[in-house]
């Protein structure tokens, strides 16, 4: 029943979508991003380069898009993430997001329909993003984790883990600066008390290959001062 519920909710997410895939405010998109590491939100999920590929389409309110994450190794953690955001006012962004965590090796089986909370590997994630005022680049991330994989070991009880973060970025000319700052607000995946888990800068220019092939490339410095971790991970982009 569960694995027929799933179904059908992604193939009427899709009709939805298609029907407004016609006007002319909407786009389909395809994109692979190669990055040296994968860090977010302060911590590393791979020791490897990852390919990180994702498929989507996005009007001027809705966008739905699935994306991935899979290392250049052997055995490694991968990632399937399913996202919904919905564009509230101009202000305001609302998202959704089914994380599927899966062990990628030969053989393995992913239990992607397995819905029960207790051993599930989809993680459900609800965020919002919130720009104060719209001639001042800064906006606002709040996002809780609150049903499937967040579960503590011995009891399976949900961690419930929060995330909040305040990000400044702004052209200049062709390049895009960027400053941002995260915490947790309790114990959960990201720490184990409220702390500040994500500090960072970037920039972000694109790489001219001769007269014709342009690649958006991106460098970020992060630390993560809970841990006392510290990254320089480099993206590109091909679109």
């Amino acid at each position: 029943m569960k694995r027929t519920l799933i179904i059908l909710a992604l193939l009427t997410s899709l009709s939805v979508f298609n029907a407004k895939a016609e006007k002319a405010d909407s786009c389909f998109s395809v994109q692979v991003d190669l990055a040296n590491r994968w860090i977010w939100r302060g911590v590393a999920y791979s020791e490897a380069p990852v390919i990180q590929p994702s498929l989507g389409y996005a009007n001027e309110k809705w966008n739905v898009s699935v994306w991935g994450s899979y290392p250049i190794e052997r055995r490694a953690y991968s990632e399937i993430d399913f996202i919904l955001e919905y564009q509230l006012t101009s202000k305001l962004k609302l998202g959704f997001v089914d994380y599927f965590a899966i062990n990628d090796s030969t053989g393995a089986k992913h239990g992607f329909f397995d819905m029960n909370r207790k051993t599930t590997m989809h993680m459900f994630d609800v965020y919002c993003v919130y720009q104060p005022v719209e001639k001042i680049p800064l906006s606002f991330l709040y996002s809780l984790w609150f049903w499937g994989a967040d579960r503590k070991a011995i009891t399976k009880e949900q961690n419930f883990s929060s995330y909040l973060e305040a990000k400044y970025e702004k052209e200049y000319g062709k390049v895009t600066a960027s400053a941002f700052a995260g915490m947790t607000l309790w114990e959960g995946f990201y720490a184990s008390r409220a702390a500040v888990v994500n500090v960072g800068v970037g920039l972000s220019k694109p790489i001219t290959l001769g007269n014709k092939i342009s690649i958006p490339a991106k460098i970020e410095f992060v630390l993560n001062p809970e841990m006392q971790n510290a990254y320089i991970n480099a993206i590109i982009t091909l679109k």
